[in-house]
C-alpha cells in the first residue's frame, strides 16, 4: 500500500501543475512588458500570426541556461513566418533582461510576464520552460513542458523515449518543437 502511495504522490506531483486543457482552445491573453518597458498585450504581438510563447525563469537550471539558448536556431530560421515570445516570469526591469539575453545568449525577443501569464496557464516553476503553440486562428495547438527534462510533458500526448542526457534531450526537444512549427506553418 505504501509502494501505492508514494506512487501516486509522484504522478500527481510531476504532472498536471500547468493547464493542459488549453489545447485546442483559444489562447489566453496576458499582459507583459517589452524589452523597451512598454506594456503589451500578448495578443497585440502574436497579431493572428502562428506563434511560440515560451515561458522561462531566470533562477531555472538547466532549462533556461542549457535549453533557451538552443531556440535561437529555430528563431533565426522561422522569424520571418512565426512570432516568438520569451515570456520572463519574473519581476525584472529591461537593463536585466538585456543583461539576460547577453549571459545565455538569447536572440529571441523578450517580454516580462508575471501574473497574468501564470494564472491563466497555472504555470509553477517546476514547469518551466512551457512552451505554448498558436496557429493563426488564436488557437492553442501543442504544449511542450520541461524540455530539458526526463519528466518533460507534451500535449496532445507524444510517446517520446527520453535521451540519456541532457544535451541530447534537448536536441531532441528542438526537433519536436521544429516539427510543431513546421506544422502551424503548413510545411
Amino acid at each position: 500500500m505504501k509502494k501505492i502511495l508514494i506512487a501516486l504522490f509522484l504522478i500527481f506531483s510531476q504532472s498536471f501543475a500547468f493547464d493542459s486543457s488549453v489545447v485546442g482552445k483559444e489562447f489566453l491573453d496576458f499582459t507583459s512588458r517589452d524589452e523597451t518597458g512598454k506594456e503589451v498585450k500578448a495578443s497585440q504581438v502574436i497579431d493572428h500570426k502562428p506563434a511560440v510563447v515560451v515561458f522561462f525563469a531566470i533562477g531555472d537550471q538547466p532549462g533556461t541556461f542549457k535549453f533557451m539558448p538552443q531556440m535561437n536556431s529555430l528563431y533565426e530560421k522561422y522569424k520571418d513566418r512565426v512570432v516568438f515570445m520569451a515570456v520572463l516570469l519574473s519581476r525584472s526591469n529591461p537593463e536585466e533582461v538585456k543583461e539576460l539575453k547577453k549571459m545565455l545568449p538569447l536572440k529571441l525577443p523578450v517580454y516580462l510576464g508575471y501574473r497574468d501569464a501564470i494564472i491563466n496557464y497555472q504555470i509553477q516553476k517546476v514547469d518551466v520552460p512551457l512552451i505554448i503553440f498558436v496557429d493563426r486562428a488564436g488557437l492553442i495547438t501543442h504544449i511542450v513542458a520541461r524540455p530539458e527534462s526526463t519528466e518533460e510533458e507534451i500535449y496532445p500526448p507524444e510517446k517520446v523515449a527520453k535521451e540519456k542526457t541532457i544535451e541530447r534531450r534537448i536536441y531532441q526537444s528542438i526537433g519536436i518543437i521544429e516539427k510543431y512549427i513546421r506544422e502551424m506553418i503548413g510545411e
